[in-house]
This record gives C-alpha cells, sequence and structure tokens, in this order.
C-alpha cells in the first residue's frame, strides 16, 4: 500500500513538457520573403516591358469581328440622276424674266431739279404725252445711275438730251466717262421700259477717234474677260467631276478596307478632289525593315484594284518618328528607312499593273512632318506611317 501511494506522488512530481517557440517557423519566413522577391521582380519585368499596340488591335478586332455584332454596314450610295425641271420655287419675291407692274408714286423730296427745255413748251397736250413723260421718267433714271458733275441730262420734248463735259480730260478718262454713261442709259432703259424714246449724247464731237480707240481696246479686254470666265467655269466644272469621283472611290476603298480599319491597321479620308489612305508601319513593315508583311502586300493589292478606275496621280510618301537608327544598320538613316518603304509599296502597287508606272511616285519625308509629338511611345506609333495620296 505504501509502494503505491509513493508511485503517485512521483508521477505528480514529474514536469510538464515545454510548449513550443511562439510565432512562425523559420521555413514560412523565409518562403514569404521569397515570394514577395519574386512579385518585385516580376512587377519590375512588367515595367520594363513595351507592348505591340498593333498586334493587340488587330487580335482584339479579329475577336470583335469573330463574336461581336456588325453594327455599320458600309453602303455606296449609286450616282443620282438630274432633271431638267427648276425645283426652287419661293412665295417670297425673286427675279422674274417677265417685267414687273411699278405703281407710279409722286416723290416728296428730289435729289435733282428739273432742267427747263430750252425749246417752247407752249402745248402743253403735246408736253403732257406719253411720250414727253416716258422721256422725263428716262431722263430722271438717268441722272440716278451717273450721279456725275461731269455728265447733265435734259429732256427736250419726247427726247433725252446728254451732255458730256470732257474738257481737260485724256482719251482714257473720256473712253471711260463715255462708257460709263452708256451703261447708265442702257440700265435706265430697262428700269424704265423706255426703249423707244430717243437718247442724244453731245459734247463728244471731238474725241470720237479717242472713243473709237477706247471701244476697240474695251472689245479685247471685254474678250480676255469672256475668255477667262469660260476657263474658269470649265475648271470649277473639271473640279466637281474630280470630287465626285474622289467621293466615289473613298467609299469603294472603305468597303474594301473594311476589316483591315476596324482592326486599326488603316485609315482613309477625303480632301476635296483627293483620297489619302494612311497605313501604319507597325502593321506594314517589321522593324527597322523595308520588306513588306503578308498583310500589307493584301493591303496594296486592293488599293491598286479601287486606284485604277480613273485615278491620276498616286503619291507614296514614308514617315518615320525622330527616334536614330542603330549605328552599322542597313539604313543611314530615317530619310533612307522612309524612301526604302516608300519604294516597297510602290513596287508593290506596280506589281499589280492596274496603275501605270509613270504615275507612280515615291517620296521620302522621313521625320520632318509628324501628326503628334514624339515624345510618348503612342506619338511615335502615329509618326510612323506610309501615306498613300490617289489624286483624280
Amino acid at each position: 500500500m505504501a509502494e503505491a501511494q509513493v508511485q503517485i506522488e512521483d508521477e505528480e512530481e514529474e514536469e510538464c513538457p515545454k510548449c513550443p517557440p511562439a510565432g512562425a517557423p523559420a521555413w514560412m519566413a523565409t518562403f514569404a520573403d521569397m515570394a514577395t522577391l519574386l512579385m518585385a521582380f516580376f512587377v519590375l519585368i512588367l515595367s520594363f516591358a513595351e507592348f505591340n499596340v498593333p498586334k493587340f488591335k488587330q487580335i482584339s478586332g479579329s475577336l470583335k469581328n469573330a463574336f461581336g455584332i456588325q453594327r455599320v454596314i458600309p453602303v455606296v450610295e449609286q450616282p443620282k440622276g438630274t432633271t431638267v425641271l427648276s425645283l426652287n420655287f419661293s412665295p417670297s419675291p425673286a427675279p422674274s424674266v417677265t417685267n414687273n407692274l411699278k405703281q407710279q408714286t409722286s416723290e416728296t423730296e428730289q435729289k435733282n431739279l428739273d432742267l427747263k427745255s430750252e425749246i417752247d413748251e407752249g402745248d402743253s397736250a403735246k408736253s403732257n404725252s406719253k411720250e414727253t413723260l416716258e422721256a422725263k421718267e428716262l431722263s430722271k433714271e438717268i441722272i440716278n445711275e451717273i450721279s456725275s458733275e461731269e455728265v447733265k441730262v435734259e429732256t427736250v420734248n419726247d427726247k433725252v438730251l446728254v451732255n458730256i463735259n470732257t474738257e481737260s480730260k485724256s482719251s482714257e478718262e473720256v473712253s471711260k466717262l463715255i462708257q460709263k454713261t452708256i451703261d447708265a442709259v442702257e440700265t435706265a432703259r430697262e428700269n424704265t421700259g423706255a426703249t423707244d424714246t430717243d437718247v442724244l449724247i453731245g459734247g463728244i464731237d471731238k474725241d470720237i477717234k479717242s472713243m473709237a480707240s477706247a471701244s476697240i481696246e474695251n472689245k479685247s479686254l471685254k474678250d480676255q474677260v469672256n475668255q477667262l470666265e469660260s476657263k474658269n467655269s470649265e475648271d470649277e466644272k473639271n473640279t466637281q467631276e474630280k470630287t465626285k469621283k474622289a467621293e466615289f472611290s473613298e467609299d469603294q476603298l472603305r468597303v474594301a478596307l473594311k476589316q483591315e480599319i476596324g482592326q486599326g491597321l488603316a485609315e482613309v479620308q477625303r480632301e476635296k478632289d483627293r483620297v489619302i489612305v494612311t497605313v501604319g508601319s507597325a502593321g506594314a513593315f517589321n522593324s527597322g525593315s523595308a520588306k513588306l508583311t503578308k498583310q500589307a502586300r493584301a493591303i496594296m493589292k486592293k488599293i491598286a484594284t479601287v486606284s485604277a478606275k480613273g485615278a491620276g496621280q498616286v503619291n507614296v510618301s514614308g514617315h518615320t518618328d525622330d527616334v536614330p537608327l542603330i549605328f552599322g544598320g542597313q539604313y543611314r538613316d530615317n530619310w533612307d528607312l522612309a524612301a526604302a518603304r516608300a519604294s516597297s509599296v510602290v513596287q508593290e502597287l506596280s506589281k499589280a499593273n492596274t496603275i501605270p508606272s509613270e504615275k507612280l511616285k515615291a517620296i521620302s519625308f522621313g521625320e520632318t512632318k509628324p501628326l503628334e509629338q514624339n515624345d510618348t511611345r503612342q506619338g511615335r506609333e502615329k509618326n510612323r506611317r506610309i501615306e498613300i495620296e490617289i489624286k483624280y
């Protein structure tokens, strides 16, 4: 009994096992440090990475066309006919081919005094006749049209006498004054309708020869003006026809390059009678190369097919950013690279045999005509391009 009690006391006096140390184990802290370092390393790699934006746009455009919904359907507008009927009608007063009837009203204030006739007008019936009234009205209208102190207008019964003062005037001035008087008389006849009233012009007996020579010169000048006006009208007509061709070509190019435009690889715009197709260099060439990609050759084939109808001069210009090329490369500078790329596009267009070779031209602008600033990556990508200008 005593041995059993001693054994129980010994068991009670035994010490408890030690608790493990507080905190995470050492291996877990080491693993967390390594994971943190790896994450920081990947963040640094991502910050130094440079995305290929055209490639991303191409992929996103392909996915959009494959899984999306076509919202815009390009339609080429059919040419519209014209009509010989006049469709411009307006209730407001407008110029008319018929003579407008005017009401005769008495003027309370007269700008010019009526000159008395040198011939006795004792016969009231004769002075108040229809012809005399028309002559007076015509003389007033001539005075209003000329408004010159060198010309005086009088009414003699049913005739109008116009006296021109040609003293101390050169032949050229006399010719201009006579021409001005004649134009004023014709305008007054049209305004008053007095086409049968005789108009006598006096004071020019000594200047008949100078007037004749001046009329000949005026006639030649008028002929030149008429020629210029006819030429301008023809040029305007040609410009309108070229603009219509450019509009039709723009619609055709937008339809043909619908997929490339949706992918952000090409742009089409029109300026009057010119259509400009812009192709980004990232989608058309590899970096530092002037060799066209397979997709770029397909674009050039479509452009050559559309431009074959009525196209004039086709100018291909190459543009780059301001980043210098690596020393010892294939091209000396951006001028050489832009020229080589423009030449590659011209050669590809000529292979289609739809545009005559004499109408193709390759131009290099290098970095001299940027669209945006070269301070950002997006601006430099925008400036690296090929522009195909089609004139009609």
